[in-house]
């Protein structure tokens, strides 16, 4: 009885988090649109896509989203592929490394990029895109390549030859590459910083996510309704695209194979070939994450100073610097990650049980913060919580802190609920036997199951609250994040610390995840 209760408030509490900071921020939105001056107004829904600059930017949004995504598959495939299916060099330590790429800020790449190429242009930015999120297809990729018995495939070899199981091999996992691909384009399609940030270096197309966030700023010059209500009105027809795609790769993944006892796929042997593929997962890692980090080493050192070029004395003096002078938006940004990761865990948690126990509705609800723009979403917090009722608490960082945990809830539910369905039932049944009160239930037999399923969940949420913008630029308490600060290295300059500023950030979200390996003992799978 006592057990049940507490399930019951915990699961309680969470449905209140829901409430406040996802469906308040966005039903006050969706109660800007249509109500005015006390009474219903539909006029702003007339307006959709009414703007010729309107449907440009859409159909370039789209365009970007799917040229991102085939540029994030291919990377992303390929190096799943490769690294978990062959003999290659180095695989293990090159398939771990995969995830890598997302650690790294997508400004800070496309920083990167800048300061050595032209990336103005529209392929250029869905280069750089899709090389950021290729992460989301590689790991889930791997994950079908696992799934997948190594007897049927081997009956397949001899039965049609290597050419038909090869390709046998990959419509198997055809579902958990397209629902990576489209977590992708979801990514791609909605992000606001790189192409805003190479707008400013100088490309002369636009987003639609720059073009909601242009009318936001822009919103206390409208005289009327429907001009207040333009940048949320404009975000619909994104939303629901964004919204298609998540539900879509849902369902694919909910259709793929879990994981299973059986022997693993036979290692493809590639011969002379062995030393060439490896050029593969060696360009994708020097591009997503070698050359970001050599271009902030050489910010750092003094590169951009032509007076003085690059010394280790002036590298030396920078990272002083970025610990004397910015070590408060260094710390400011670790502390909402890591609050921000805590509260993510608690709320997810008793969701993703009850998705997979009891409502696996939850699974599909819980996309709606990533089914939103991350700009729309922060709209939505301004809306709900710029008030004198809340007592500075829009000012303050624990705004941040529930934005960030609201924004990435539906990686921890999805994770979560996936753990949970893989542990039969029999199991939680027979620990009501096991003679131990609740809470030491909870923590001798429960916690061992899903502490995986739950450092995953942590680190993947530590890490995306480290590197996000878009919710930052919005809300006045990003302004102290290390990427709001190195944002604004394009227009206020302070190249030599903001690059000693970024590898520290990078040092710190990747110490997360290897902390988590040294602590708990468990060693590092190809993509796991």
């Amino acid at each position: 009885m006592r057990r049940a209760r507490a399930d019951s408030l915990w699961l309680l509490a969470a449905v209140a988090f829901v409430l406040a900071f996802v469906a308040a921020p966005l039903g006050c939105m969706a109660l800007e649109i249509v109500w005015t001056g006390g009474r219903l107004d539909l006029t702003p829904l007339g307006t959709i896509l009414g703007d010729e600059h309107d449907r440009r930017q859409l159909l370039t949004t789209v365009a970007l989203g799917v040229t991102g995504t085939l540029i994030a598959t291919l990377l992303g495939l390929g190096h799943a592929w490769v690294t978990f299916r062959t003999d290659l060099f180095a695989a293990r330590a090159l398939g771990a490394a995969g995830v890598v790429p997302l650690v790294l800020p997508p400004i800070l790449v496309a920083m990167a990029f800048s300061d050595l190429f032209d990336t103005r242009g529209f392929a250029a930015c869905a280069a750089l895109l899709g090389l950021c999120y290729a992460p989301f297809v590689a790991v889930l990729a791997a994950r079908g390549l696992r799934a997948i018995s190594g007897e049927a495939y081997e009956a397949a070899l001899v039965a049609r030859g290597r050419a038909a199981a090869e390709r046998w091999l990959l419509r198997a996992i055809l579902p958990e590459v397209a629902a990576g691909a489209l977590f992708a384009f979801a990514f791609v399609i909605s992000e606001h910083g790189v192409p805003e940030f190479l707008t400013v270096k100088g490309k002369s197309w636009h987003t639609y996510a720059e073009g909601i966030f242009a009318k936001w700023t822009r919103r206390a010059t409208g005289v009327d309704h429907a001009a207040l209500a333009s940048p949320i009105v404009a975000a619909l027809p994104l939303v629901a695209l964004l919204a298609v795609a998540l539900l879509v790769a849902l369902r694919l993944r909910g259709r793929a194979t879990i994981e299973g006892d059986h022997r693993p796929l036979p290692m493809r042997r590639l011969g002379r070939l062995r030393h060439v593929a490896l050029a593969l997962p060696l360009g994708y890692l020097g591009c997503g994450v070698v050359l970001p980090l050599v271009v902030m080493g050489r910010w750092a050192g003094g590169s951009t100073n032509r007076a003085t070029g690059v010394s280790l004395e002036r590298m030396l003096e920078s990272f002083r610097l970025a610990v004397t002078e910015a070590s408060g938006d260094l710390g400011h940004t670790l502390l909402v990650g890591v609050a921000a990761t805590g509260v993510l865990l608690l709320v997810a948690a008793p969701l993703a049980w009850n998705a997979a126990r009891r409502w696996p509705w939850i699974d599909h609800l819980s996309i709606a913060p990533v089914a939103v723009p991350a700009v729309l979403l922060g709209i939505g917090m301004v809306r709900a919580y710029n008030r004198d009722l809340f007592y500075g608490f829009y000012d303050h960082g624990a705004i941040l802190v529930a934005a960030y945990a609201a924004r990435f809830l539906p990686f921890g539910v999805l994770t979560l609920s996936a753990a949970v369905r893989r542990v039969p039932r029999e199991l939680e049944e027979a620990a009501l036997f096991a003679g131990r009160g609740q809470f030491a239930r909870a923590v001798r037999i429960h916690l061992p199951l899903f502490a995986p399923a739950l450092g995953s969940a942590g680190c993947l949420a530590m890490v995306l609250a480290l590197r996000e913008l878009d919710v930052a630029v919005v809300l006045p308490a990003g302004n102290g994040t290390v990427v709001r600060r190195l944002s604004n290295i394009v227009h206020f300059g302070g190249e030599e610390m903001g690059g000693a500023l970024a590898l520290l950030l990078v040092l710190a979200a990747t110490v997360v995840p290897l902390l988590a390996v040294i602590l708990t003992g468990r060693k590092l799978r190809s993509l796991s």
